[in-house]
């Protein structure tokens, strides 16, 4: 039987798996797995970012390894990119070393960059960890009128009853749901969603890797650490009955929120 364990900052949470063994932005801790395991963005989700903009000038903030800034690249976008771990930032660079990239937060764009400087701010996998209002306050300050602020997440779908209690077990915090608009505030008109669904087939083996990239487990006790997988393998070998070496096709969706800069 899974334990799903308590809930993060539990003060019963003895083994530390949703407590901050490590405080701070846990991705600072992230490793080459973070690369290679997260999936990359759909190429419709990707357009559906950019659409309607003439060669629009990007930036990426918090970029992680690149995967979103790489797809914008990819279709010859102007992208600079903006991330505050340093483990995300080496990453970045080993694989997009002709772009642009600067250390910080959604918060400080203001200060790094100049007035009316970008068409596009992309939140590829990041929304979640900012301040909303000092993010939204910041963006409207370098974006160009008629530009806009996107917000992305690629996540299991949970629609599926497996998928929603693997990502309980997992603790991987799928909870962007298409029915909870973004609030930005009165300087962004009302948020538009495009939601994509697509799939991706990887072995059962690699569902162990794909959880040590969550921020919960990067974030975990030795102890914690060695309970989510724990959990994970009783979930998928003995409740689903699957074994490591074949594979499976893990739904997924991608949610792409579109706020023009208000009139």
């Amino acid at each position: 039987m899974v334990d799903l364990g308590p809930p993060p900052g539990s003060i019963t949470d003895r083994q530390q798996v949703g407590g901050t063994a490590s405080g701070g932005n846990p991705y600072t801790l992230a490793g080459t797995d973070y690369e290679r395991y997260r999936p990359t963005y759909p190429p419709l989700a990707v357009d559906a970012a950019l659409s309607g903009l003439k060669n629009p000038k990007t930036l990426d903030v918090g970029a992680g390894s690149g995967k979103f800034t790489r797809a914008l690249a990819a279709r010859g976008v102007t992208v600079s990119a903006l991330e505050p771990a340093a483990a995300m930032r080496e990453m970045f660079r080993e694989s997009l070393p002709q772009i642009p990239l600067y250390e910080g937060k959604a918060e400080d764009v203001a200060a790094l960059f100049a007035p009316k400087t970008f068409d596009a701010l992309c939140f590829a996998q990041s929304w979640h960890w900012v301040d909303k209002e000092a993010a939204c306050a910041a963006a409207l300050k370098v974006l160009q009128p008629g530009g806009r602020l996107v917000i992305i997440y690629n996540q299991m779908n949970v629609s599926f009853p497996w998928v929603k209690r693997l990502s309980r077990v997992m603790r991987s915090g799928d909870v962007h749901h298409p029915d909870r608009i973004p609030q930005l505030g009165k300087g962004f008109a009302k948020p538009e969603l495009r939601l994509f669904q697509w799939g991706i087939s990887l072995p059962v083996a690699a569902l162990f890797t794909l959880a040590k990239t969550r921020s919960s487990y990067l974030r975990a006790s030795a102890s914690g650490k060695r309970h989510l997988q724990t959990n994970l393998r009783s979930y998928l070998c003995d409740d689903l009955g699957l074994n490591p070496e074949q594979s499976v096709t893990l739904p997924y969706y991608t949610l792409v929120w579109i706020a023009p800069v208000a009139n």
